[in-house]
């Protein structure tokens, strides 16, 4: 017999190549990565061929943010339903790139507004960094959070709806954008920590929830930036 098939696992004679399968770790960051992609191309289409139509027809954002909020109510239902929990991820994450491009159409039309962009990108990698290996290396249990996080988050919706009929002063903008930050970044290292107790067949809705912690947490920085700059 051959020296090699002698000690590798074979059928009729030939020599069987060991399947290689990511870790759920793996698994949470690739679909994170994708995601990541995918809202990125979303805001570049919708900002270099679309960006008018939004800002002729205000509905337009409304409806996207509803289909948003509806993706996300409904993520129990397909999470774990292979293909669509991917297509319904995917979709998620273009759309979300669709609804931001607005945003970053009026802060770069200022004077400025590429660099304030490129500080909160920046920023926003940095931060998630430091607090997502903050999350998964430190010995502390963070699952005591979860009470008050949920908590802050409600009152920052809250506070953020007034906000559309109240306005705010700059001051007010920074120091609720800066309580944003700090709440994102509390929930990357909650979530981070919360991968090592997931079921091995919940990795879409792990790279959901950080997926939506870089997404905020790069909002409310590139909200604090361009409020301190005003």
């Amino acid at each position: 017999m051959n020296e090699d098939n002698k000690h590798s696992p074979s059928i009729y004679g030939e020599a069987v190549k060991p399947r290689f399968e990511p870790t759920f770790f793996g698994k949470v960051m690739l679909f994170f990565g994708f995601a990541v992609l995918a809202s990125s191309a979303g805001a570049f289409v919708t900002y270099n061929y679309f960006i008018e139509y939004f800002f002729a027809s205000p509905w337009l954002m409304w409806l996207f943010f509803i289909v948003e909020l509806a993706i996300i109510f409904t993520s129990r239902m397909w999470s774990q339903k292979i293909p669509l929990n991917r297509i319904m991820f995917a979709l998620f994450a273009f759309i979300t790139g669709v609804t931001v491009a607005p945003l970053l159409a009026v802060v770069a039309a200022t004077p400025g507004g590429v660099a304030v962009i490129t500080k909160a990108l920046l920023a926003t990698g940095f931060m998630f960094s430091a607090t997502a290996i903050f999350g998964w290396v430190t010995k502390i249990d963070l699952s005591g959070l979860r009470g008050f996080l949920f908590i802050t988050l409600i009152g920052m919706i809250i506070v953020g709806i007034l906000g559309f009929f109240i306005p705010w002063s700059n001051q007010m903008e920074m120091i609720y954008s800066g309580i944003g930050v700090l709440l994102f970044s509390a929930f990357t290292a909650y979530d981070l920590q919360k991968i090592k107790h997931y079921p091995e067949d919940r990795y879409i809705d792990a790279a959901l929830n950080l997926y939506l912690d870089i997404f905020n947490l790069f909002l409310y920085i590139l909200r604090f930036i361009n409020s301190n700059r005003n």
